[in-house]
């Protein structure tokens, strides 16, 4: 038994359609795509260049669509998961495969949350950072110093014990940064068109909610952890005030990971392109098995250990 865990934004690069768009069995969901996205859309995820798959408008329907494909392909094959968690827009491909709502249903949702943020984020100098190694409690103090200033930073993911997303105005970021660079290891800025996961989204957090009410729901098939609140969703209701929490709450993936452990579980397989939660959760927990399937053949290779 085990867990499926879907990436989020980052993990995109081009040519990610390339196993999927020749193959009879996902015809249909290409033809969903064409319907909502056009044809224009494929193309630039499949010939790039690596700069257009940076825009948030490509690259979340993107990766909802591989993470989507893969999870219908894999599911369809017998190996059903006792767990579902997302990463930040991979709560939509958790919320897919748990039959929250189908195909369609999910990726009119990210392209309209991906409309938002990205409108919302133009007005804003922003930005994510991710910051590796330093103490933790000791970052979070210099955050708290800052905000007390009136400066705009915040802990947006916390991605692995040793590896912290920081969110903000640039502005606010270079400061803490200047402060704080002999302190921690290293900063990766991220390839994100915004400060999302931070109070900055308040108002695409409010857009996205009324937007949100007119869309109809299922309550879980699948019981699913939310990287948003790091416990069990209980039913639809909480999974619609969890999509809007997204926007301004910080991804608490470490207390989702931990969760899903103390649950007993000890296998979990990536569903999507990258390979980025399989070393998040090797470093909250050597321990564990991690798997990963972003290609028909990656389920073929590990199918009979799972």
């Amino acid at each position: 038994m085990s867990v499926f865990v879907f990436p989020g934004q980052g993990s995109q690069y081009v040519g990610m359609f390339s196993d999927f768009l020749n193959r009879k069995e996902f015809a249909v969901y290409f033809d969903i795509v064409r319907e909502l996205l056009g044809d224009e859309f494929i193309r630039k995820v499949q010939d790039g260049p690596e700069d257009v798959l940076k825009d948030t408008k490509i690259s979340q329907p993107a990766i909802f669509i591989v993470s989507a494909i893969l999870s219908d392909y894999v599911m369809g094959n017998g190996i059903i998961p006792n767990y579902l968690a997302g990463h930040s827009l991979g709560e939509y491909s958790a919320f897919y495969a748990g039959k929250v709502f189908d195909f369609g249903t999910g990726l009119n949702l990210i392209k309209r949350r991906a409309e938002v943020m990205s409108d919302v984020a133009e007005k804003i100098a922003g930005g994510m950072w991710a910051v590796i190694g330093g103490e933790l409690a000791e970052i979070e103090e210099s955050l708290k110093e800052l905000q007390k200033d009136g400066k705009s930073l915040w802990a947006a993911n916390y991605n692995a014990p040793s590896q912290l997303v920081l969110s903000g105005e640039k502005e606010a970021f270079e400061e803490w940064y200047s402060k704080m660079k002999d302190r921690i290891k290293r900063v990766v800025p991220l390839s994100v068109s915004g400060p999302f996961h931070s109070p900055l989204m308040k108002e695409a957090e409010e857009i996205f909610s009324s937007y949100l009410q007119k869309i109809d729901f299922n309550d879980p098939k699948v019981l699913i952890v939310s990287s948003t609140s790091g416990d069990i969703v209980k039913d639809k209701e909480e999974v619609k005030a969890i999509l809007v929490k997204q926007f301004t709450s910080s991804v608490k993936w470490v207390d989702t990971i931990n969760k899903l452990i103390s649950l007993g579980e000890k296998v979990f397989i990536e569903i999507g392109p990258g390979k980025v939660l399989q070393g998040l959760i090797k470093k909250i927990d050597p321990n564990v098995k991690v798997f990963g399937i972003e290609k028909v053949t990656d389920f073929e290779n590990i199918r009979g250990e799972l």
